[in-house]
């Protein structure tokens, strides 16, 4: 059963942190959650003392960076949860942004972190923000990540109905197969598996190849159903051939889902496929990801 009593929502007050807070707010009157609105100051760390970074240190204000960073997350708050919705309460906190999120996450019991990826712009779009491919990484919760700012609202937590989850084929993801399933169950959404094809790309296609193109796919279609029976689901899937990113966004395109769900423990083992791909598929896809 996956319940999220209570969301750790960090913002830097960026236009991409206020794209995400409608979306927070219907996941936590969806979930009936606490929401935690945090705010990291990153004063500059006096690194072994050294003259250089004391001589940096002594030109900050440090007391009137805190007093700013109260300020803002104040209206942040103000501006952004003001009306009924969910319990909100704040915390406001120094260091290294990537560090005091997974710490606070892990110390405060929380359930489920909500953060933009922060990829916007010609260049930035091809990258996933540092701090949220930390956070990824290091978190032990499951974690939302956004889209941009104009798509997000059409995938409100309220008006969830499909969800796509993606898998590989292998005793690795059962875990994630039978959690999306019950979610979705849960949640009564609608969920539908993408997989895609080791091997077929530009260079192996129907056309120039027919008979291992085939191939690649019966091991495909009979990984999934050994997947699926161990599981105890039998899920719709839909299996594609190239990069995995790619098969994702074009399922979750073709079936317009809402919400994609990928296995993150993945990220920090040293094998198996998503994990090389999570990153991408976070930043390319067209709705927003919920990784456990």
């Amino acid at each position: 059963m996956i319940r999220f009593k209570r969301i750790l929502f960090p913002v830097d007050f960026s236009a991409q942190c206020r794209a995400v807070a409608p979306s927070v707010k219907a996941m936590a009157s969806r979930f009936g959650s606490q929401v935690v609105v945090m705010h990291v100051v990153g004063l500059p760390p006096n690194w072994f003392g050294s003259p250089e970074a004391s001589a940096w240190a002594a030109l900050i204000n440090a007391d009137r960076l805190r007093a700013e960073a109260r300020i803002a997350l104040d209206r942040f708050i103000a501006q952004e949860f003001s009306g009924p919705g969910p319990h909100v309460s704040w915390e406001l906190v120094e260091g290294d942004a990537a560090h005091q999120i997974v710490n606070r996450a892990h110390d405060d019991g929380v359930d489920l972190i909500m953060m933009p990826t922060h990829g916007y712009g010609p260049v930035r779009a091809l990258l996933l923000g540092s701090t949220t491919a930390k956070v990824l990484h290091d978190a032990h919760c499951p974690v939302w990540t956004g889209v941009h700012a104009g798509q997000a609202a059409v995938h409100s937590p309220d008006c969830w109905k499909r969800m796509l989850c993606a898998v590989d084929i292998g005793d690795k993801d059962l875990d994630t197969l039978r959690r999306a399933a019950a979610f979705a169950k849960e949640q009564d959404l609608e969920l539908r598996l993408v997989h895609a094809v080791v091997g077929v790309d530009s260079l192996l296609t129907k056309e120039n190849d027919p008979s291992m193109y085939e191939f690649l796919f019966n091991v495909a279609r009979e990984g999934l159903a050994s997947l699926q029976e161990k599981a105890g689901t039998n899920f719709e899937a839909c299996i594609l051939p190239g990069g995995i990113a790619h098969a994702v966004h074009q399922a979750a395109v073709g079936h317009n889902a809402d919400l994609i769900l990928i296995g993150r423990g993945v990220i920090q083992k040293t094998l198996g496929r998503l994990r090389s791909s999570a990153y991408s598929i976070i930043r390319a896809a067209p709705c927003p990801v919920l990784s456990i």
